[in-house]
C-alpha cells in the first residue's frame, strides 16, 4: 500500500514498530516513517497507560547450542554468541572449550551452568529483566536448571514440547512458566507455532512490562516480618486461625501446602531471606519421605530454617497419614491397616535440632489428635500411636531454655492450639521481644 501511494506521488507516513519494519518502509519509498515506541495517555483516543521509553526493553538472542556447528550472529537481533556464555563459566574467551564434548548430558550439563553464571552476572549487572526460551526435552532441561537460579518475581518462561507432562524436576520450587507447544518448534513456523510463539512472547513481554512498574513502586515497600506456614486440608483451621492471629500481632504470613514442592519452596524463600520466623504446623512430607509416599519432603528439609537461625515453631500436623496415588498404588504392607506414625518417623527433625545448638525453636505437641482424621470417630484417630508420638519427642529433643519441647491437652485444629502455637512463636520471635523491650521502657 505505501508503496502504490509513494508512485502516485502521494505523502506517506507509516508508523514502524521495530527496526525490520521500519527498513522495509524506506525500501518502498516511504516518505517519513514514524518510529513507535509505544502507547499516548493524551488526545480523544489515548490509552489510560502508557510505556515510556526509559522502561522501553532491549530483547537479547543468547546462543546456548551444544552442536558443533557455532552460530556468529543473527544479522540485526542483539546477539551473544557461545563462546561469550562460555567465557562467563570458565572466566575467559581463551579458557573456554571451542567445541562441547560429544557426550550430550555433559555438554547440556556445562551449557547450563555457563548460562546460570551468565544470567547471574547479566542480573548483577542490572540489566536482565526477564528470560524466555524455547527448548524440547533436551533445550528444556538445560534452560530451566539456568532459570531456576534467577530470583521470586523475575519473568522466566519457557515454550517446551513437555510443558504438559511431569514438570516437577524441571519447575522445582519456582516460579518458572513451562508454555505447551503443541508441536515441535525446531521444525519451523506453521499456523500452530506461530499462534502459539506469539501468544508465549505476548505473556512474556506483558510479565517483564508489568514487573518493571511494580519496581518503580518500590519492591522493597513491605517491611513486615514474615512467617512460613505449612498446611494439608486436615489442619486447615489450625492454619487458618494462626495466621489470623500473627496478622493481628503485626506480622504478614506466607502459607504452603505440604506437598514435598511446598515444603521446599518455602526453605528456598528462607535461604533467600524472604521468610524471616516458621511455624512448621504440617510436616507430613516428613511421613512421605521415610515411608515412600508421593509427596516427599527430601533430606534436606528444615535445613534453611535451623541454618538461617530464625524464630521456629514445629507440631505434627497430618503425621498420621502418607499420600499415595489409587489403591493399588499402596505398598502391600499398609494395604489392610491403618496408617499411623511409627517411632521411626520422628527422627528426622529431632536429629536436626539437636544439632543446631544455636537455634531457638519451640516443639508443640497436641495430645488429642494430629488432623481432623485424628479424632473421635474419624478414619485415623489413634489415642495409642499419637501418645507414642508425642512420647518419642519428649525423649528425642533435647531442650534447654531456648529449645523447649510442650504438650497440650488439645486436638490440632481447637482455637486453644491455634492459640499456643503462636504464643510459643512470640516467645522467641525478635519482633516481639523488642517491642517488647521497647514497650517496657
Amino acid at each position: 500500500m505505501i508503496e502504490k501511494a509513494h508512485k502516485k506521488g502521494l505523502l506517506t507516513t507509516p508508523y514502524a514498530f521495530n527496526e525490520n519494519e521500519a527498513r522495509d518502509m524506506a525500501k518502498v519509498g516511504a516518505n517519513i516513517i514514524v518510529a513507535h515506541m509505544g502507547l499516548t495517555t493524551s488526545g480523544s483516543v489515548g490509552a489510560k497507560t502508557a510505556v515510556s521509553l526509559d522502561e522501553s526493553v532491549e530483547v537479547v538472542v543468547v546462543d546456548v547450542s551444544c552442536g558443533e556447528k557455532e552460530t556468529k550472529d543473527l544479522a540485526d537481533l542483539n546477539f551473544v554468541p557461545r563462546k561469550d556464555v562460555l567465557a562467563c563459566y570458565f572466566g575467559s574467551i581463551e579458557k573456554s572449550p571451542r567445541i562441547l564434548t560429544d557426550e550430550r548430558g555433559k555438554a547440556v550439563a556445562t551449557m547450563s551452568k555457563a548460562l546460570e553464571y551468565f544470567l547471574k552476572k547479566a542480573q548483577e549487572d542490572q540489566v536482565l529483566a526477564g528470560a524466555i526460551g524455547l527448548g524440547g526435552t533436551g533445550g528444556t532441561s538445560l534452560i530451566s536448571s539456568a532459570f531456576r537460579s534467577l530470583p521470586l518475581g523475575m519473568p522466566k518462561v519457557i515454550v517446551s514440547t513437555v510443558a504438559s507432562g511431569r514438570t516437577e524436576s524441571y519447575i522445582g520450587t519456582s516460579d518458572m512458566i513451562l508454555f505447551p507447544s503443541i508441536v515441535d518448534h525446531i521444525c519451523g513456523i506453521n499456523g500452530v507455532s506461530r499462534v502459539v510463539l506469539s501468544n508465549a512472547g505476548a505473556a512474556f513481554s506483558g510479565m517483564v512490562v508489568g514487573r518493571l512498574a511494580i519496581c518503580r513502586q518500590d519492591c522493597s515497600n513491605n517491611e513486615k516480618f514474615t512467617v512460613g506456614l505449612t498446611m494439608f486440608g486436615v489442619t486447615t483451621p489450625c492454619v487458618n486461625a494462626v495466621k489470623e492471629r500473627l496478622a493481628k500481632e503485626g506480622y504478614e504470613t506466607m502459607v504452603f501446602h505440604a506437598t514435598g514442592v511446598g515444603g521446599r519452596a518455602m526453605e528456598n524463600l528462607v535461604k533467600e531471606g524472604l521468610i524471616q520466623g516458621v511455624l512448621d504446623i504440617t510436616t507430613t512430607e516428613v511421613a512421605d519421605f521415610l515411608v515412600g509416599g508421593i509427596m516427599p519432603c527430601d533430606s534436606s528439609r528444615f535445613d534453611a530454617i535451623i541454618e538461617k537461625n530464625i524464630p521456629f515453631v514445629l507440631t505434627v500436623g497430618a503425621l498420621d497419614m502418607v499420600s499415595f496415588g489409587t489403591k493399588d498404588t499402596i505398598p502391600s504392607r499398609f494395604q489392610h491397616r491403618k496408617i499411623h506414625i511409627h517411632n521411626a518417623q520422628v527422627l528426622l527433625p529431632t536429629d536436626k535440632l539437636n544439632r543446631s545448638p544455636s537455634s531457638k525453636f519451640r516443639v508443640c505437641l497436641p495430645q488429642k489428635g494430629v488432623s481432623a482424621y485424628d479424632a473421635p470417630g474419624k478414619p485415623c484417630y489413634d489415642p495409642e500411636a499419637t501418645s507414642t508420638l508425642i512420647n518419642e519427642f519428649q525423649r528425642l529433643v533435647q531442650t534447654k531454655d531456648d529449645r523447649q519441647v510442650k504438650v497440650y491437652p488439645c486436638h490440632i485444629n481447637d482455637p486453644e492450639f491455634a492459640n499456643a502455637l503462636v504464643d510459643a512463636f512470640l516467645e522467641i520471635s525478635p519482633l516481639h521481644l523488642k517491642d517488647s523491650v521497647g514497650h517496657h521502657a
